[in-house]
C-alpha cells in the first residue's frame, strides 16, 4: 500500500481503529474543515504531549484506603511516592497543566498523555477506574476540544491485586477513548490517524506483537508513523529499572529484534514517557530509522522544572549508568540528548519535518527545541 492508497482509505474510514473523530472535534482528525480551523496546505498540526503525570491527591486515604504490599519495603516506597504525588498536585502540576493547556491552538489535533496518567495503587476495580476517570477528565477540561488520547502505563495497571487493576482500566479507559476518537477501541493497542499521519498505541506492559504488526501493515503508506508507548523502544540511562523498554522486561531478544526491525523500516518516531526524563534519542539501523522522544511531566521538586542536561551527543548514550547494556545500540545512535526535567510539549508536524518544543516546569518560553525528521 503506498501513500495514496493509505489517503484513500483513511478518508473512508478503514484504518484499524481510524473511522472517525470524536463528535466535539469535528472533523479535526481528518484533517476536513471542523471547529478547530481549516487543514493547512503543508498539512501542519500540532500535538500537545504531557508525559507521565501520576495523578494523586492528599490525604492518601482518599485514592489508596485498603492499599497494601506484601512486600513491605516496596509498600513504604510507595507511600513515599503518594506523597510526592499529593505535594507536587498541590500546586507544580496544576501550574505545569495549565502551561499546557496555554499552547493549544486552532491548529492543535490531538492532545497525547504517554501513559502512567495516575499514581494507581488502590484497593479495587472500581477504585481504580474511578482514579483513571478523575485524571482524565481533570486534564480534559483542562486541555479542550482535542481528542485526549492516553496510552497503558504500568502504574495504569497497578494495585493492590494487578489483576483487579487491569479490570478498573479496562473498564473505563477503552470506552473514554472511544468516545474520544469517535470509534470503538476495544483493547490495549489500536490506531487512529491526524490526516495522512498514521499513530499506532502499544501496551508495553504485555507486548501484542501480532496485533502491533496488523496495525503496521494496515497503516501502511502513512505519511508520519507515530508509535505512542509509555515504555521506550530502547532502553534508557539509569542505575535502576533500565530494561524497562519493549520486550526488555521479558527478555525476549528474539520479539524484541523483529519488532525494532519492523518499526525501523517504517521509520517510526516514538513518543513515550516512564523514565521521568526528557530523553531525545535518534537511531539508524536494521534497514531504517527510528527516532525517540521520551517525555515527562512529574514535576517533583523546582528543580526538576528546569532544563539541565546531563548527557548529550553519541558518547553520552549509556555514559550515566555505564551498563554493557547500551553497546549493543549505541553504534547506531547518531544524536542523544538527556536531562532529568520535567514540563510540557508541543509536537509540530508538517510536510518539511517534526519539531517539539520543550517548556520546562511551567515556562513561558521554550526551553529546548528538538528536530525530529
Amino acid at each position: 500500500m503506498d501513500r495514496r492508497d493509505f489517503l484513500r482509505l483513511s478518508a473512508a474510514g478503514l484504518i484499524g481503529l481510524s473511522i472517525g473523530p470524536a463528535a466535539d472535534a469535528a472533523e479535526s482528525l481528518s484533517g476536513k474543515k471542523g471547529k478547530r480551523g481549516k487543514r493547512s496546505k503543508d498539512g501542519s498540526y500540532s500535538v500537545i504531549i504531557l508525559g507521565d503525570t501520576h495523578y494523586d491527591t492528599a490525604p492518601d486515604t482518599y485514592y489508596h484506603t485498603g492499599y497494601s504490599d506484601p512486600n513491605p519495603t516496596r509498600e513504604a516506597n510507595h507511600r513515599k511516592e503518594f506523597a510526592r504525588n499529593a505535594e507536587m498536585w498541590a500546586d507544580r502540576c496544576p501550574r505545569l497543566v495549565k502551561r499546557a493547556a496555554c499552547l493549544v491552538d486552532d491548529n492543535t489535533k490531538l492532545v497525547y498523555q504517554t501513559g502512567d496518567i495516575i499514581q494507581g495503587d488502590t484497593s479495587g476495580v472500581d477504585a481504580q477506574a474511578k482514579m483513571l476517570s478523575d485524571a482524565f477528565e481533570y486534564l480534559k477540561e483542562a486541555m479542550g476540544a482535542a481528542p485526549l488520547v492516553t496510552v497503558a502505563g504500568n502504574h495504569d495497571l497497578r494495585g493492590k491485586k494487578d489483576s483487579e487493576a487491569r479490570e478498573g482500566y479496562k473498564k473505563f479507559m477503552p470506552e473514554r477513548l472511544s468516545k474520544e476518537l469517535g470509534t470503538e477501541v476495544e483493547g490495549l493497542d489500536f490506531a487512529f490517524r491526524i490526516g495522512p499521519d498514521a499513530f499506532i498505541a502499544v501496551n508495553f506492559n504485555k507486548p501484542d506483537d501480532e496485533t502491533v504488526k496488523r496495525l503496521l501493515k494496515e497503516t501502511e503508506g502513512a505519511r508520519y508513523t507515530f508509535i505512542l508507548c509509555h515504555a521506550p523502544v530502547f532502553p534508557y540511562d539509569g542505575s535502576k529499572y533500565s530494561n524497562w523498554y519493549y520486550h526488555g522486561k521479558d527478555k525476549d531478544n528474539t520479539a524484541r529484534n523483529t519488532m525494532r526491525e519492523l518499526f525501523a523500516k517504517r521509520n517510526v518516531i516514538v513518543l513515550c514517557g516512564h523514565t521521568h526524563s526528557t530523553e531525545f534519542l535518534d537511531w539508524y539501523g536494521d534497514g531504517g530509522r527510528i527516532t525517540q522522544m521520551t517525555m515527562n511531566s512529574v514535576w517533583k521538586d523546582e528543580a526538576t522544572g528546569q532544563y539541565n542536561v546531563m548527557a548529550e551527543g553519541i558518547e553520552g548514550y549509556g555514559a550515566i549508568s555505564g551498563s554493557e547494556l547500551f553497546d549493543e545500540f549505541r553504534p547506531g545512535v547518531k544524536g542523544y540528548s538527556y536531562a532529568r526535567s520535567a514540563g510540557c510539549y508541543k509536537m509540530n508536524v508538517s510536510d518539511e519535518g517534526i519539531t517539539v518544543d520543550f517548556y520546562a516546569g511551567d515556562s513561558t518560553r521554550p526551553s529546548a527545541h528538538f528536530v525530529l525528521r
